[in-house]
């Protein structure tokens, strides 16, 4: 398919479309649309990144007549800033069509009126129980996220079913990878669902491995990727690079980003155009063809090529990063990497942390190294009985990852809960200490150690001049040494610790008063 309207959709939602910047459907939205505007169930193998929303959105609103005054679609997330997050993305596409979108949970005017609901199953629950939202009249129920939906809220997900007549409304599942509990609601509540992509073609499960092609840069980014560009453009031009070539989604996606880096004094033009260290692109046939044969023939350090939007499919990461993958950085946040890990192995690429990161990446090694010599040396045979069930719940790969995530964090904190000393210093005096305050606490999932690995990776401040983290509910407390607390403060400011933004500032109580007293060695840390 070369379009949507070859896809069948409407004129005024291709227009809508057209004016957003998309005209051209990626892989799972070629094969998804078909099928849902007949109304058909199916379960969506993807993720974030390959164009899930639209593949499931766009029929809904072909099919719901716009009315605006109860919701016949519903969309099921895994919590309210999700619900949130896409119901913003569809509202500007759904406002072309005369469609109303809302989200419960969220400061959203009256969104129990809207054509299409994001909510959470609990939310949802209680606004059907409230009468707020009539469950008669739904005609269609996605799982956006189903595998954790359905590990942590499958009850109510079912009796959000049962009060729809789900033998009568559409049911969408989205998911990537289909754990267990995901094919356990299928073979429950969808018999007849369509598996898209299907299963027995997938490349996955091909049973030949594709050809390695190579080992592919990831930064995964946290904070929004607008900034996470700024930085990798800086880091690689000055680190030898004469052009970037940068591929983004859209031709207004594009657009905004050139408008980030212009702003920035990064100046950005038409791939090829020698006047421009940043080259911007979307087609990547057509970049290459403007461009000539210089990433073929030029040194991976000369021209980068970097993704800020994840490729949809394989045969377009392929497109873009095939020529040099190791002079290629793919910019990802979290919620994205399985959908990207899936079509770099349908591909043939490996996927490596960009080395950009520094002593992120020395880390990472050296951890992979343990790893590696505890496999090759330990006896590690009563492991495997005592996480056998829980591997066949989840699948290796996430009990790992999840196994690798706990040590990190207890490691963490072993270094936060552990006095130190602090070393000699040339003269008598011992260092003051004063009170920094920090916007988040408890509450947004905080832990000490994170705290204290955000202040020493983002300042280069020693862990020995951080003292007492005291966490509160909304807030946090750090005590530093004076001579580095406008440093820290400074660093801070703006930065992400677990997601959240941080604002940071001198403690109003302290100011800028030694916190204890002066001492030789920080406060003990809890």
């Amino acid at each position: 398919m070369d379009s949507f309207e070859d896809l069948g959709l409407p004129p005024l939602l291709v227009e809508a479309l057209a004016a957003g910047g998309l005209e051209t459907p990626t892989e799972l939205q070629a094969l998804a649309i078909p099928v849902l505007r007949r109304g058909h169930s199916a379960v969506l193998r993807g993720g974030p990144g390959a164009g899930v929303l639209g593949a499931y959105a766009l029929p809904l609103l072909e099919r719901i007549e716009p009315a605006g005054s109860i919701p016949c679609a519903i969309v099921l997330t895994t919590s309210r800033e999700r619900a949130r997050e896409l119901a913003v993305s569809l509202a500007e596409l759904a406002a072309g069509t005369g469609h109303r979108v809302g989200a419960l949970g969220a400061p959203w005017a009256v969104a129990t009126h809207a054509d299409v609901l994001f909510s959470t199953p609990g939310d949802l629950l209680d606004a059907i129980k409230g009468s707020e939202v009539k469950s008669s009249r739904i005609q269609a129920v996605v799982l956006d996220g189903a595998s954790h939906l359905l590990e942590e809220d499958a009850e109510r997900v079912t009796s959000i079913l049962q009060a729809s007549d789900e033998e009568d409304i559409q049911i969408v599942v989205v998911s990537d990878p289909l754990s267990q509990p995901v094919r356990d609601f299928v073979d429950q509540h969808m018999r007849r669902a369509v598996f898209l992509p299907p299963e027995a073609s997938s490349r996955e499960e091909s049973d030949s491995a594709p050809v390695a092609r190579g080992r592919l840069q990831v930064r995964v980014v946290e904070e929004n990727k607008e900034d996470a560009l700024l930085a990798t453009a800086a880091a690689l031009l000055e680190g030898g690079a004469r052009h970037l070539l940068i591929f983004a989604r859209s031709e207004d996606r594009a657009a905004d980003m050139g408008d980030v880096l212009a702003l920035h004094g990064f100046l950005a033009g038409a791939p090829g155009d020698p006047g421009f260290p940043i080259w911007l692109g979307v087609d990547a046939l057509e970049a290459r063809k403007s461009i000539g044969e210089r990433l073929e023939t030029r040194s991976g350090s000369e021209v980068r090529v970097v993704s800020v939007d994840v490729p949809p499919d394989a045969d377009e990461l392929d497109r873009r990063h095939g020529s040099n993958p190791e002079a290629s950085t793919v910019l990802v946040r979290p919620r994205e990497l399985p959908h990207l890990k899936r079509i770099a192995r349908e591909a043939g690429y490996e996927i490596l942390p960009d080395s950009s990161t520094g002593s992120a990446m020395v880390e990472v090694q050296d951890f992979l190294e343990d790893v590696s010599k505890a496999i090759q040396t330990q006896d590690l045979a009563p492991y495997l009985v005592l996480l056998e069930p829980l591997i066949r719940k989840r699948g290796s790969t996430e009990v790992a990852a999840a196994l690798a995530w706990l040590l990190r964090q207890k490691t963490s904190r072993d270094a936060a809960d552990s006095p130190t000393t602090a070393p000699a210093r040339s003269g008598d005096s011992p260092p003051a200490w004063v009170r920094i305050f920090l916007s988040i606490g408890e509450r947004d999932g905080v832990r000490p150690g994170d705290v204290l690995g955000a202040i020493t990776g983002e300042t280069g401040v020693s862990g020995d001049q951080v003292g007492r983290i005291e966490l509160k509910d909304t807030f946090t407390r750090v005590e530093v040494e004076d001579s580095v607390a406008a440093r820290v403060i400074e660093s801070l400011n703006g930065t992400s610790i677990r997601g959240r933004s941080v604002r940071a500032d001198y403690d109003r109580g302290e100011g800028r008063r030694r916190a204890a007293g002066s001492r030789t060695q920080p406060p003990r840390r809890k």
